[in-house]
């Protein structure tokens, strides 16, 4: 089972990632090709729950401290979110 990941939007800036992310388990490591993330927002497309999800940045699912990545854990199969990243 693996989620899938998308840049929705051709790289504008070498410090923003638009990535797109549909879950297909409870965890999941977003890759952003960012060396540190400073800031980002979220946006739920579609989400059957939102109970227990958890993100993190500069971090992977498992909580090990893993610059220029986004842990999610915490969500249900089939949710789509969208993440803006802002990094340097």
């Amino acid at each position: 089972m693996a989620w899938t990941q998308s840049f929705i939007i051709d790289n504008t800036s070498k410090a923003v990632r638009h990535v797109k992310l549909v879950a297909d388990s409870a965890t999941y490591t977003c890759e952003t090709g960012l060396q540190v993330i400073n800031h980002y927002t979220v946006g739920w497309k579609s989400l059957t729950s939102l109970a227990n999800v958890t993100i993190a940045i500069n971090s992977n699912a498992s909580g090990v401290a893993t610059n220029g990545s986004v842990g999610l854990s915490g969500v249900s199969s089939g949710a789509e979110i969208y993440l803006t990243v802002l990094g340097r």
